[in-house]
């Protein structure tokens, strides 16, 4: 069993064909956490303007956090869960409203239990309980959600409010009573609540809502409560046996997709294993979408439990519906080797329409489960019972290249890799609840200690956007554009090229300073940073002068491979001494090489925040022969690269993450026989 602080780490799996290797380097925990101010006067200014969702088509759609990620010291006020778990979280205008399966409560955590069976709501400024509130529950509560003006609830329970015909949803007034309206009851459990305008969408086990059939999936009115027959679209079979249906689900910000996970293998007749997506037309019913992924099916993941009834957990649309992400349980597997998801966090594009769809990453924590997440723009958060993250190559403890994260983690939404945001959280079974607002994020979970150094906060604690980090913007290399190259003799020098990679003047030298270059390999710059291998085998970073070539000073880039033994020299299966060429695409945040004599083109994934390098190797889809690769640079939608052979400069279209067309040569005056090349 870890001990608190142990953290978890999984990592991204790109679409290109994965090669061998393992490597990784260490983001490093955040810096010592600021206090936030306790009290109902510094949480005011925090909190001002904070709502949780309106009324209107995208009404529970998550906000963006544009670049900032929340800082990791919770705020002091918030009360106290005393039991269970919170699984689900709103916030509307000041009030939040925590749902679970808890059944007592404390303002202060040495003060009185107050009794709140799966609902509590209180003041997002002053953390106090709203004694008049009280739904009267009998059961526990798995989902929340809300239209600004009512709260939908989804569960188990048998009764709200003393009455016991509204059973496992319920609409009730922001004051906690039963409001007019009432949805149709569903037959068995719900498990999620899903607001979008009128409708509201249920996800469960249920095989029909009032006197309707409706298997897994069905959509009620905000206003008068009926089953709308818009919405029948059925999600049938089991994974591995156990109960049929939804286990979560979210619909698009514009209201016109929904992703659901969950034990089934059909939808609307046609295969889904575990995932699928729905099309939601403005007018017209509701149909099976022809997206599809074979990728957590039985028969690619054959070394995941079969223990579960099905091993997917969460899913969460980004802010702007481009992708959502998907959070999986069900054991190691076999991890990258294998290609299998389960115990990962997976990246898909929100808008592909085709079958045969691969993830854009997948984040392996190493055989620990992620349930909650919640993308912000800036950040996947995600949370679990894990203990690193980039960790896709060993089961039960810290593999080549894990990062450790307990609970808690935030990774890049181009590539999975963790970000430097470590708040920590003991783990117990994880944080369900993920709920972003404006001005930050709430975390509901079923244990009482989180943050940066450890302080308790029982089951339900916010972590504010005021006092976290920013993340810089990677600009994009453009072209037509000055490029600096580094000659087969160590001169640096300065050419211009045209928006084509073709030369557009004479080369002239650049002075240079405090850096051997002769001694570099696979030299790229991000910004105003120069990362280098050494012929050393090391990896490092200074600053760069452009203008000059002038560095600062050298800061090793952490590759630890093995983090139980830190005495153990590093053996990093990453050949940086001989790299013949390198370069970053700030588009997908990955870091392009060559090796001499290798004729592939591979990537790795790279966050500059943390300077992150990942565990994996893989190699880029469509890439010419890259044998005698001399100098390589990402810029300007091409692929460009010198020659050892003939010195020739060589071009080929490149666009997300692939070489899209043939590669010509775009300067023959055999002087592009280069150590480096940058821009």
């Amino acid at each position: 069993m870890a001990r608190p602080g142990d953290d978890e780490h999984g990592y991204g799996r790109g679409q290109g064909d994965d090669v061998q290797v393992d490597v990784q380097v260490r983001g490093g925990r955040a810096g010592r956490r600021r206090r936030a101010a306790a009290g109902a006067a510094a949480l005011a200014a925090l909190l001002a303007g904070t709502t949780g969702t309106t009324a209107g088509p995208a009404a529970a759609a998550g906000p963006s956090h544009g670049r900032s990620v929340v800082t990791v010291d919770p705020v002091d006020v918030t009360p106290h869960v005393m039991d269970g778990a919170v699984m689900s979280v709103v916030q509307v205008g000041r009030t939040v409203y925590a749902a679970g399966t808890f059944t007592r409560v404390r303002q202060a955590l040495d003060g009185p239990d107050l009794a709140r069976r799966g609902l509590v709501a209180f003041d997002a400024e002053t953390g106090r309980i709203d004694t008049s509130f009280d739904a009267r529950l009998t059961g526990p509560l798995k989902s929340i959600d809300t239209d600004g003006t009512h709260l939908f609830v989804g569960g188990s329970f048998g009764g709200v409010d003393g009455r016991t015909t509204q059973r496992r949803v319920a609409k009730l007034t922001l004051a906690g009573h039963l409001a007019p309206g009432q949805p149709a009851v569903p037959g068995s459990q719900v498990n999620e609540v899903v607001v979008r305008g009128d409708r509201v969408y249920l996800g469960g086990k249920f095989t029909t809502v009032g006197a309707h059939v409706r298997k897994g999936l069905a959509a009620v009115s905000a206003t008068t409560g009926a089953v709308l027959p818009e919405v029948a679209v059925p999600f049938e079979g089991t994974y591995n046996g156990g109960g049929s249906g939804i286990i979560r689900m979210d619909v698009a910000p514009d209201g016109r997709r929904l992703v659901a996970v969950g034990n089934f293998v059909e939808v609307a007749g046609a295969p889904r294993e575990q995932v699928a997506v729905l099309e939601l037309p403005a007018t017209g019913a509701a149909a099976l979408s022809s997206w599809g992924t074979l990728r957590f099916s039985h028969a690619l993941n054959p070394g995941c439990s079969v223990d579960h009834d099905a091993w997917v957990r969460d899913v969460d649309f980004a802010p702007d519906g481009s992708y959502f992400v998907v959070t999986t349980s069900g054991a190691f597997g076999g991890g990258a080797r294998a290609g299998t998801l389960c115990d990962t966090v997976s990246r898909w594009e929100g808008r592909a329409t085709r079958g045969g769809q691969q993830p854009t990453w997948v984040a392996y924590t190493g055989g620990d489960t992620v349930y909650g997440v919640s993308a912000t723009g800036a950040a996947v958060y995600v949370g679990g019972h894990f203990r690193w993250f980039d960790n896709p190559f060993q089961g039960g403890q810290a593999g080549p290249g894990a990062i450790p994260r307990e609970g808690l983690a935030a990774l890049d939404p181009l590539n999975g890799l963790p970000l430097p945001w470590d708040p920590g959280r003991a783990r117990g079974v994880g944080a369900e609840a993920l709920h972003a607002t404006r001005t930050g994020l709430w975390v509901g979970s079923d244990t009482t200690r989180i943050g940066q150094p450890w302080q308790t906060r029982s089951r339900i604690a916010y972590l504010p956007l005021a006092g976290g980090t920013t993340v810089p913007a990677t600009p994009a290399s453009t072209l037509p554009g000055d490029v600096l190259r580094v000659t087969s003799t160590g001169a640096l020098q300065r050419r211009a090229l045209g928006a084509d990679g073709r030369p557009a003047g004479a080369a002239s030298a650049v002075p240079g300073e405090g850096l051997a270059w002769t001694q570099v390999r696979g030299a790229f710059l991000v910004g105003g940073t120069l990362y280098y291998g050494h012929t050393s085998g090391r990896m490092y970073a200074r600053s760069f002068d452009r203008a000059t070539g002038r560095v600062g000073p050298a800061h090793e880039v952490d590759l630890r491979t093995d983090l139980d033994v830190p005495s153990k020299p590093a053996k990093i299966p990453f050949p940086l001494e001989k790299l013949s060429g390198a370069s970053f695409d700030p588009a997908t945040h990955r870091l392009y090489y060559t090796v001499p004599g290798d004729a592939r083109l591979f990537y790795r994934y790279f966050t500059p925040l943390g300077h992150v390098v990942g565990a994996q190797t893989f190699v880029a889809e469509g890439a010419p022969d890259m044998t005698r690769a001399a100098g390589l640079l990402v810029a300007g939608g091409r692929l460009l690269w010198g020659s050892s052979a003939d010195g020739a400069l060589r071009a080929a279209p490149f666009a997300a993450g692939r070489v899209t067309g043939p590669a010509v040569v775009v300067d023959a005056d055999r002087s592009w026989n280069l150590r480096q090349l940058l821009r």
